[in-house]
């Protein structure tokens, strides 16, 4: 979990200052809800200290929140406003999955504090909408049906938000987690104490290959959908 330092500081103080000389909105609390997890993790995000942050009083928040579960909601969605929408654009089909979830992947890694909460709360909101929406249509236009694009939807979401949330819980670890790793017998488990004397874990490449098998998977249901819709052509061809 990563501590306030020099500029974390700053950027409070600026937040402090901003709350002072314009009026507040519930898209500066959730901003400052943002940066206030970022700087300092999940456990600094409380009623009192983000409006003190705020230079407000604690109470006077739930004009812009209903609740903490609100605040939280607030977060994530500052979390995939900064997801561009999908749009139709250049390249294959494969390139364009592959450069979406990236971007999902850079995103939460842009924001490690959060990835928690992301992981904690529903992927479809009122805030978030948009952005699954604009996804769900990406999907649906490459010939699926709107549930199965859903789940593939699903799948890409859950491998890099898992993935990510590997990444950002083994930063830093490894040397505290090497004693437990010297306790493990060679002679009763040879392959998982050869592992610990590869290279450590290249998350970009791991990543990559996850794509390839979802990027695989992918093409076969899309194969398989357009053989099932032939068939069903050809069938309403004979009958008719």
């Amino acid at each position: 979990m990563r501590r306030s330092g020099g500029a974390g500081t700053r950027r409070a103080i600026v937040h402090c200052m901003a709350g002072r000389r314009s009026p507040l909105s519930r898209e500066r609390v959730l901003r400052a809800a943002l940066d206030l997890v970022d700087m300092e993790g999940v456990e600094a995000l409380t009623m009192r200290r983000l409006g003190r942050e705020l230079g407000i009083e604690a109470m006077s928040l739930y004009g812009y929140v209903r609740s903490k579960q609100d605040l939280i909601e607030g977060v994530v969605e500052q979390v995939f406003r900064q997801m561009p929408l999908i749009v139709p654009g250049p390249g294959t089909w494969q390139d364009r999955v592959r450069r979406h979830a990236a971007t999902y992947r850079q995103v939460l890694l842009d924001h490690p504090n959060a990835v928690r909460l992301v992981a904690g709360r529903p992927v479809i909101t009122e805030g978030t909408a948009a952005f699954v929406d604009s996804a769900l249509a990406e999907l649906t236009s490459l010939g699926l049906e709107l549930e199965l694009a859903d789940r593939v939807l699903g799948v890409i979401a859950s491998f890099t938000l898992g993935l990510v949330s590997e990444q950002v819980g083994n930063a830093g670890r490894d040397e505290a987690t090497r004693p437990l790793r010297d306790d493990i017998s060679p002679e009763r488990f040879p392959f998982v104490s050869q592992i610990d004397g590869m290279k450590p874990v290249d998350y970009d490449q791991e990543f990559e290959l996850g794509l390839d098998f979802i990027v695989a998977g992918l093409e076969r249901l899309l194969a398989s959908s357009a053989v099932t819709s032939a068939d069903e052509a050809g069938y309403d061809k004979i009958i008719g």
